[in-house]
């Protein structure tokens, strides 16, 4: 399968996580992610699993046909033949995850939490980012038509996979995260209005976010980035308010609302 966006041709897929999905991913950034722990159940986690969808055709043998009566056949000789012909064979790994919950923190000035702003539950903690080695720079499928990409003004092809993760997760989390969890109270807000992420210095620099078009939390004079309270960088984005509520999706989880 090769797929087409902005980034090119390429044969990732992203998807929402099932529950077995969500199991291997926690079991996966256990293993694998620079953090090596989960997320915390008490924050509502979800994911979206990145795999690698591939069609691949190799020769193949028909089943047994009977050899037409106009065909004149030695004695012992088989009646029946086999013909070769192409068949498509379908693949599909995993190859990547982003997982968000909600913050920890109940409110954070200037962005949830306070009057005016959305709260903590409108709030969703992309937390997790997950890639495997063979999709990043120097990886066996990092290459055009394999991941999402660009030829930049030299003439150099530069990966998008991660940049292009976050833009989708960014357009599906605000339906999604309500079919998992409709409002208890649908009187009140519940739509998600903002995405937030952190990065530790420690370990990386933050670049994705910066390409994927967040806004820095924690600013200098200048408008800086600078890290927070925490040590860690704070990266935003502000979500436009859908136009649709709680009962305009389909699929969604059943849950007991109160309307009073």
């Amino acid at each position: 399968m090769t797929l087409t966006t902005g980034n090119g041709p390429h044969t990732l897929t992203i998807t929402l996580a099932d529950a077995a999905d969500l199991a291997w991913a926690q079991a996966t950034v256990i293993a694998a992610h620079y953090l090596h722990a989960p997320v915390d159940p008490r924050a509502r986690p979800m994911a979206y699993i990145i795999r690698r969808e591939t069609t691949a055709l190799q020769w193949g043998a028909s089943e047994p046909k009977p050899y037409p009566k106009s065909v004149w056949l030695p004695p012992g000789h088989p009646t029946t033949y086999k013909a070769a012909r192409l068949e498509a064979t379908q693949t599909s790994e995993h190859v990547g995850l982003v997982m968000l919950g909600i913050p920890h923190a109940t409110k954070c000035s200037g962005w949830w939490g306070y009057p005016g702003l959305p709260t903590q539950w409108q709030t969703v903690d992309l937390c997790r980012i997950y890639l495997d080695p063979a999709i990043q720079s120097g990886g066996q499928w990092c290459a055009p038509g394999e991941v999402p990409g660009y030829v930049d003004r030299k003439g150099q092809w530069r990966s998008t996979v991660a940049t292009w993760a976050i833009g989708e997760v960014l357009q599906r989390v605000q339906a999604d995260r309500v079919r998992l969890w409709p409002p208890v109270y649908p009187d009140q807000p519940y739509q998600i209005e903002l995405c937030i992420s952190y990065h530790d210095p420690k370990y990386h620099k933050g670049t994705i976010y910066r390409h994927a078009g967040a806004l820095p939390m924690y600013t200098d004079a200048t408008g800086a980035p600078v890290p927070g309270p925490s040590g860690k960088y704070g990266w935003a984005w502000r979500l436009p308010a859908p136009e649709w509520g709680w009962q305009d999706l389909g699929d969604i989880r059943p849950r007991t609302m109160r309307l009073i």
